[in-house]
């Protein structure tokens, strides 16, 4: 393969993060011996609290009863929710008395952190306002009893990308927009806080989805100028790295957008033709796994505003036979440049000129023929045409 795929977004990292906190815990604590759930009476309830046990076989019976999936193999999405907030409850509760013993470190940290795993998925499934207030004031009480560590910055992350998921999901008021945003240049501003490659690319896009949201022009310009300053103002690598991605995404925005190669029935392309018209220009290639899923989303979006002045332009980087395979397999009526195609006829490489180094990368460009948007996939693409189309009667009443 020429290029890798696999782009990793802000969700796939706070996963990861989640994960690799359960598994230091395991790892530090060791192997356990087989641990056996508290029967009552005649049944066994795997989330009694043992009262026989140190902090340390807690916290390994805590971890081999989270294994356990008591539903029934036909359950219910609600009993699915159910059982998550039992097991985050008993996370709780089971922390809340392995510390009340006061075990020693590195133990002792441990199972602050693991109390916030609990805290965290409450907080994910009920949205209760007390239950985000505990979670909250938990994470205060984290800066307290463990000020250097990164784990724990790194918890504040993982709040506040809950926050964010939560804003765009619902109805947002700009009130909440000032509260996230500062929030995350606190973070941004402490020393050293270590943020995941591309923290930064996503929070600007997302302030791309609330702008759209709360109807309010401006919000990521300004944005964007506080981010830059902070990361200009300090050394740390990774504020460093931040800031070339932000510029490296942002230099071509406004800039005309040019693009000519040839079509796979061997026609010459420009998308100087389509000027006047909002296009969409998809890097993919047919063995891309993440390029097929994102299809059926680009077909219903295609659909939904072709008629309005919306075109999509694929450029497809593996062999024109694949490529064709591809398109009759999935039925896709917009035109494909082949970029193998493309150079053999001897003009310049799509790929090389874009500097594409993963697929799928889609760039929108606006009816004047510049970028508006570097990375418009998912969300991201929805909002950015949204705004292109507002004047447009037909997408105001949908």
């Amino acid at each position: 393969m020429r290029y890798v795929f696999i782009r990793f977004g802000i969700l796939v990292w706070f996963v990861v993060l989640f994960c690799n906190i359960c598994l230091s815990v395991l790892v530090t604590c060791g192997q356990s011996p087989a641990q056996q759930p508290v029967k009552t009476g005649q049944t066994t309830d795997i989330y009694a609290i043992p009262t026989d046990k140190t902090p340390k076989e807690l916290l390994e019976y805590a971890q081999k009863m989270l294994q356990k999936d008591p539903t029934p193999p036909d359950h219910s999405q609600q009993e699915s929710l159910n059982e998550f907030i039992r097991k985050a409850k008993f996370i709780i509760e089971i922390t809340d008395t392995a510390l009340s013993r006061k075990p020693e470190e590195p133990l002792r940290s441990q199972l602050f952190l693991f109390k916030f795993q609990g805290l965290f998925g409450l907080a994910k499934a009920e949205n209760d306002p007390d239950t985000v207030q505990k979670l909250e004031s938990y994470l205060d009480e984290l800066d307290t009893l463990m000020p250097k560590s990164r784990e724990a910055k790194k918890a504040r992350l993982l709040d506040l990308q809950r926050q964010i998921d939560l804003f765009v999901k619902k109805n947002p008021n700009e009130k909440e927009f000032e509260r996230i945003t500062k929030i995350f240049f606190s973070l941004l501003r402490r020393e050293p806080i270590d943020f995941p490659n591309g923290f930064a690319l996503n929070f600007i896009e997302w302030m791309e989805i609330a702008e759209l949201k709360l109807k309010k022009k401006g919000l990521i310009e300004t944005g964007l100028k506080e981010l830059t300053a902070i990361l200009q103002s300090e050394s740390l690598p990774a504020y460093q790295e931040m800031l070339k991605q932000i510029n490296s995404a942002t230099k071509r925005l406004g800039q005309e957008f040019t693009l000519q190669g040839f079509s796979l029935d061997g026609k010459q392309f420009d998308i100087k033709t389509l000027r006047g018209k909002v296009v969409l220009v998809d890097f993919f290639a047919s063995w891309c796994v993440p390029c097929i899923e994102e299809l059926p989303r680009l077909k219903e979006i295609y659909a939904q505003y072709h008629d309005q002045g919306f075109e999509i332009v694929g450029i497809g980087g593996d062999k024109p036979e694949n490529l064709k395979k591809m398109i009759e397999e999935h039925n896709i009526s917009w035109t494909v440049v082949s970029e193998m195609l493309t150079v053999s006829k001897r003009l310049p490489s799509i790929e090389r000129q874009y500097g594409i180094k993963a697929y799928p990368t889609m760039f929108l460009i606006d009816r004047e023929g510049k970028l508006v948007n570097s990375n418009a996939r998912g969300q991201r693409l929805e909002a950015a045409l949204k705004r292109q189309f507002m004047g447009s009667s037909k997408n105001l009443k949908q």
